[in-house]
């Protein structure tokens, strides 16, 4: 469809351009926490991860046995001590231990009997990693003697990565912070902790591996992971980082780590059960005490696990806004990247490329829906679907570990849905007009209402179209000499008071009021109002109209008028209805043989006396619902098909007569059909379609006709 192939162009082009200035960064990294939150917010991380976090409860129960933080490093020289009893894999400390403990009267070249007790365990676990920070200070006059000094040569020669082929795309950094030489000497590795945050201070990324004047170390996430393998060659390579390994039994292997926007999105997880620092303390104090039963935590439970220490507690000030929360141990962060790593469990992005491919199909496929559909509430509904559907299938490949930039896509189609529905109401206020104009005085306030919401279905009538309705044709008995008995305006007056209650009746069963020919009313059933029972409609109206007679003729008599009688033909039959007339007065109305029909049956309530006629089609449609008298077969003119006629009748017993009478009538039994008529007269003394056939019966008596089909045939109209 030309319109949705625009809208959706020119959305696109609108989209294009704000992705390109950068003007949805904000809100992918937005729609990316949703999904963060959605998705992995109890998610568990790999068993072999376990976390023990300093937080308020380790702080209150130390602040009375050795004060504030930070605590002396003896204490976690115990803590280290603890976990290499219980069978640690490895620990891993989220606290820096940059400069010596200083005791008053201790020589400067002396380690702290904490300090020693902490190099000493580890250095005995042989299983410890340590924090350090490599980072970038902007110079100025007090530090610029302080930045860009070279690192230790043992610290760099024993640390750093070798074989590396890495693109700059951050600047190293010019400054550095390390454990105190002891510390990082008895150590079994080293990690970077130096977080940046996103944009808008969100932490969702890092550079796994960080470089100081060209020695470059892996960040505390990723070092005890390579600790598994020997490092063969790192390279950087298509938005990913490669690492070749080999295996201590000599197989070798290539570990592509995706990245997203030139760093690692860690997949974090939300279902840590992290230990408290407290509870561990509560355990080291009752073992030292001898009481190794019922401990808070035993040190069994870190059996060939990692264990990453770090802080909860907001005096210690390691708190991050994440994806997951906006206070995050940073801690957390370190131990999902190497959840990450051992389980391969990385976030791998939709190529960028493919975006603007998602913009303009949901673009187009909303804009198609919203031109599309006829149902104003199903373009509310169904139209949406694009946007919502990729929204959900945006979760779905999440849950995957794939990322969609969902930004530029779903802003283009809520642009073409507001868009469209915008273009809509613009056009659709005038469309609704035109409408109205057209068919206002055709049909009741209701079927317009109706009929507005339908305009797709009206394209057709307007131009031409045919269908099967009902016809239905009204007229006054002898009025042509009651007006010329009356002054025009009584004639009017007269008129008015007919119409009024007859159109009333007409609009109430949802009928199209055609036209007024003089003292006639032209109607009809099945459009615009599309309505699947229009023969019955058309049947109850004409009953309703000869109902109301009586109460239209009490206020014509009180008006000092004459009373009125109406006769009604009513047909159903395929015709041709639209828009009919000439460019300066169009009608909506209806033409063809059956439309000639439905008047003939109409003057032909005067030949037999009664009020309604129907044709034989229309009895058949209303299907013994109004139960009807056979009145005739005839032969109008102009129509060369024969058609039965029926008069609605309410007296049950009185029907069956006529049908029975009728259809000896028809089976050349004049005789028997002679004594039901005049069964029926004697019944119904004033009715005058007994005493025609009555009439026939005896002249058929009397001079049979050697050819008889029982079809009686009018030469005028």
């Amino acid at each position: 469809m030309k319109k949705a192939f625009v809208l959706s162009f020119l959305v696109s082009i609108i989209v294009f351009s704000l992705r390109i200035s950068g003007g949805f960064e904000q809100l992918e990294l937005l729609l990316t926490d949703l999904r963060v939150k959605a998705v992995r917010k109890t998610v568990k991380p790999p068993e072999e991860v376990s976390i023990i976090l300093i937080d308020e409860a380790s702080l209150k129960l130390m602040n009375n046995i050795v004060g504030r933080w930070p605590w002396p490093r003896s204490i976690h020289g115990s803590v280290i001590e603890f976990l290499r009893l219980g069978g640690a894999k490895a620990i891993v400390y989220d606290v820096l231990f940059t400069e010596n403990e200083r005791l008053w009267g201790l020589p400067s070249n002396k380690l702290s009997p904490g300090d020693s007790a902490l190099v000493e365990e580890t250095a005995i676990a042989g299983n410890v990693y340590h924090a350090v920070q490599i980072f970038r200070d902007i110079p100025d006059e007090w530090n610029k003697d302080l930045l860009d000094k070279p690192l230790p040569q043992d610290f760099q020669e024993r640390f750093s990565l070798k074989a590396l082929n890495l693109q700059k795309g951050s600047a190293e950094g010019n400054n550095y912070a390390l454990p105190f030489k002891e510390l990082y000497l008895s150590a079994k590795g080293i990690g970077v902790v130096e977080f940046s945050p996103d944009n808008d201070g969100i932490y969702r990324r890092t550079e796994l591996i960080k470089c100081y004047h060209g020695a470059c170390f892996p960040v505390l996430g990723l070092s005890p992971f390579l600790n598994d393998f020997a490092l063969e060659f790192v390279n950087e390579k298509n938005g990913a980082l490669e690492l070749h390994l080999k295996y201590r039994d000599g197989r070798e292997t290539l570990l592509t780590i995706p990245y997203y926007k030139g760093k690692y999105l860690i997949n974090l997880y939300g279902g840590f059960e992290a230990y408290s620092m407290s509870g561990v303390l509560a355990s080291i104090q009752k073992i030292k005490k001898g009481e190794v039963e019922n401990l808070p935590v035993n040190p069994e439970e870190f059996k060939d696990k990692v264990v990453f220490i770090g802080a909860s507690a907001v005096g210690v000030e390691d708190l991050k806004p994440t994806s997951l929360a906006p206070r995050t141990p940073g801690v957390i962060l370190h131990a999902s990247l190497y959840g990450n790593m051992i389980k391969r469990d990385f976030i791998r992005t939709v190529p960028e490329t493919i975006t603007p491919l998602f913009v303009f199909l949901i673009s187009y496929l909303t804009a198609l829906l919203i031109f599309s559909l006829k149902r104003f509430h199903r373009k509310i509904i169904l139209s949406a679907l694009p946007l919502l559907s990729f929204a959900f299938f945006s979760f779905l490949f999440f849950k995957l570990n794939i990322l969609i930039e969902v930004s530029p896509p779903l802003s283009g189609g809520l642009l073409t849905y507001l868009g469209g529905f915008a273009y809509l109401s613009l056009t659709e206020e005038k469309e609704k007009r035109r409408i109205r104009n057209m068919f206002s005085r055709y049909v009741s306030t209701a079927v317009l209402s109706d009929i507005e919401t339908r305009k797709e279905d009206l394209v057709l009538s307007e131009v031409g179209r045919r269908m099967e309705l009902t016809i239905f044709f009204s007229d006054l008995r002898g009025f042509t000499s009651l007006s010329e008995s009356l002054p025009a305006e009584r004639v009017v007056e007269v008129l008015n008071c007919y119409f009024t209650k007859a159109v009333d009746i007409i609009f109430k069963h949802n009928g199209t009021l055609d036209k007024f020919m003089g003292d006639a009313i032209m109607a009809f059933w099945g459009a615009p109002a599309i309505i699947e029972n229009h023969a019955l409609e058309a049947v109850l109206t004409a009953l309703e109209i000869q109902k109301s007679l009586p109460e239209i003729n009490a206020e014509l008599i009180r008006r000092g008028l004459p009373q009125l009688k109406a006769g009604i033909g009513i047909n159903t039959g395929e015709v041709v209805l639209g828009n009919i007339g000439s460019p300066q007065r169009l009608d909506y109305t209806v033409i063809g043989d059956n439309v000639n029909l439905a008047s003939r049956l109409e003057g032909l309530t005067r030949f037999y006396g009664v009020s309604v006629l129907v044709s034989e089609k229309t009895y058949k449609e209303i299907n013994n619902r109004v139960p009807a008298r056979i009145i005739d077969i005839v032969r109008v003119k102009g129509k060369a098909e024969p058609v039965r006629i029926y008069e609605p009748f309410e007296d049950v017993k009185i029907t069956l007569l006529f049908d029975e009478a009728f259809n000896y009538y028809v089976s050349r039994k004049w005789q028997e059909a002679l004594k039901l008529y005049k069964e029926i007269s004697r019944l119904l003394p004033y009715d005058q379609v007994a005493q025609i056939f009555i009439k026939r019966a005896e002249l058929l008596l009397q001079e049979p006709p050697a050819e008889w089909s029982g079809i009686w045939e009018f030469k005028e109209k």
